[in-house]
């Protein structure tokens, strides 16, 4: 390239890419090649939503509008007497495929639109960055004509009972010749070959199992919980390409989910939420939740156990709640003790105990303000680094200046102004528990300040005296044990 085209070319704008990994193994783009852009599904009324999760298969029931100006009635009566039956109102409406005499509905299969999508993201773009999370799958979504095989197969069945040939075709079964074979010894290789055919690929498909799933619209409370996991949680760690290796790079571009596979093996972690959630009591599922959670406003946990209509579910809700988590900006943070067992380390060999305050001491602030100052959580928390980058990941992010850090949720005003008592039992839970912290945090200050005495005097750094710092009608500490002023602290000697 010349100069001057160089020149004609300038750069416009440097922004910086992140990739989010919380929906990697989840995330599917559907696409409707046979429906128009202009008559979309957005608006359609889901029925039922299975997915095969090996095989990466998904069928959606649509009901249809069976009083339209568009829809053939005498044609939706005819379809559903073919496939049900005309014995249809004698049955089981669970047994029949339509539930009304009309074809109500309507099925949507998928086959996969590529078979290799490693190289495809989904991006969204938030405060001039890009947030990248690597697809699963594309699926290509269909209308299946299922119904006209049932239709089919119901009629050779009802010409058959009609002419009465069962027991004819039974005696020709009995009467037919049977053929022994005995098959050659299976190796590896023609193991292998089977396992590549086409036969082999659909009969494991068909074996797997249908779960049955929940379809939230866009824009409901639970589908913008989700929407947040589009965005990388972790904008402060930054990856170098020109001073690695290829294969490093990409190592720390796309570490290896080890701990995903332990928690869930075999299955998507989606899966969890229906059916090994529906089986746990209230207070397991609300502490699961939480620690998957970590932070969550009571309305999208309401949407997570399908309470959102019933006010007696929502207060046993909220009353477990409390017993696993704590209220800051109207938001509901799970308990550190939870999080935080004690008579276990860190990986940097601090003791959760430690850990549990320090984090209590982060969460306290944040009762005060959205944003908190990692240097002076540092100064007085002194804990190691990758231990309070932990803390501050698991409740905020950061926000332009590396070193302000601001509350993941913004303020549940609505959640305050309908439960006033709540807030304010809240609000004497964290009074004690700050007074408790200053405590800690004072005689911690006091045994550094004796170590450093004892110390060579030479040399030496003077440690800064540790205060929590707090507005003035809601202090950490009794205003009867403040740290006074140094002349004060060196006692009365009188005059000489």
């Amino acid at each position: 390239m010349r100069a001057d085209e160089t020149d004609n070319d300038p750069v416009v704008a440097e922004i910086p890419v992140f990739l989010a990994k919380t929906l990697a193994e989840q995330l599917y783009v559907l696409q409707y090649p046979v429906r128009p852009h202009s008559h979309s599904y957005d608006e359609s009324t889901i029925l039922k939503t299975n997915i095969r999760p090996r095989s990466g298969q998904i069928e959606m029931e649509l009901g249809l509008r069976t009083r339209g100006p568009t829809y053939d009635k005498s044609k939706g009566e005819q379809i559903a007497l073919n496939v049900d039956g005309a014995f249809r109102d004698k049955c089981d409406s669970e047994d029949n495929f339509y539930k009304s005499n009309v074809m109500d509905k309507l099925v949507l299969t998928s086959t996969k639109a590529m078979t290799d999508v490693s190289r495809y993201a989904v991006g969204v773009v938030r405060d001039s960055s890009l947030h990248l999370t690597p697809l699963s799958s594309v699926l290509a979504l269909r209308p299946s004509f299922s119904y006209l095989d049932l239709a089919d197969k119901r009629g050779r069945q009802e010409r058959k009972d009609m002419s009465g040939d069962t027991e004819d075709s039974d005696d020709e079964e009995k009467a037919k010749k049977v053929t022994v074979r005995f098959e050659k010894p299976e190796t590896i290789k023609s193991r292998k070959a089977k396992e590549k055919s086409y036969g082999f690929l659909l009969r494991q498909i068909r074996e797997e199992p249908w779960i049955e799933v929940t379809y939230h619209k866009y824009g409901s409370e639970r589908s913008e919980f989700e929407l947040r996991k589009l965005y990388c949680m972790y904008e402060d760690e930054h990856v170098d390409q020109f001073s690695l290796a290829p294969k490093e790079y990409l190592s720390q571009l796309v570490p290896p989910t080890e701990e995903v596979q332990l928690t869930t093996p075999g299955l998507p972690a989606h899966l969890m939420s229906r059916s090994a959630l529906t089986a746990l009591p209230l207070h397991d599922r609300v502490k699961t939740v939480m620690i998957n959670a970590g932070v969550a406003s009571f309305g999208e946990l309401l949407g997570v156990f399908s309470c959102e209509n019933s006010v007696e579910s929502a207060l046993s809700v909220l009353k477990v709640l409390q017993q696993v988590a704590v209220l800051v900006q109207g938001n509901w943070v799970v308990k550190s003790d939870i999080l935080y067992p004690k008579d276990s380390w860190s990986e940097s060999g601090v003791a959760n105990e430690l850990i549990q305050r320090g984090r209590d001491f982060v969460l306290y602030l944040f009762t005060k303000s959205t944003s908190v100052v990692r240097a002076e959580v540092a100064e007085v928390v002194r804990l190691p680094s990758n231990d309070l980058k932990n803390i501050l990941n698991g409740v905020s992010q950061c926000r332009r200046s590396r070193a302000t850090w601001e509350f993941l949720l913004s303020t549940d005003t609505n959640f305050m102004k309908k439960y006033p008592d709540v807030v304010q039992r809240q609000q004497m839970i964290w009074q004690s528990r700050s007074e408790q912290l200053s405590h800690n945090f004072k005689d911690k200050q006091v045994k550094q300040d004796d170590t450093n005495k004892a110390g060579p005097s030479t040399g030496a750094k003077k440690s800064r005296a540790v205060r929590i710092k707090s507005e003035p009608s809601d202090d950490l500490s009794d205003p009867q044990t403040k740290p006074q002023p140094a002349k004060q602290r060196r006692g009365n000697k009188g005059p000489r």
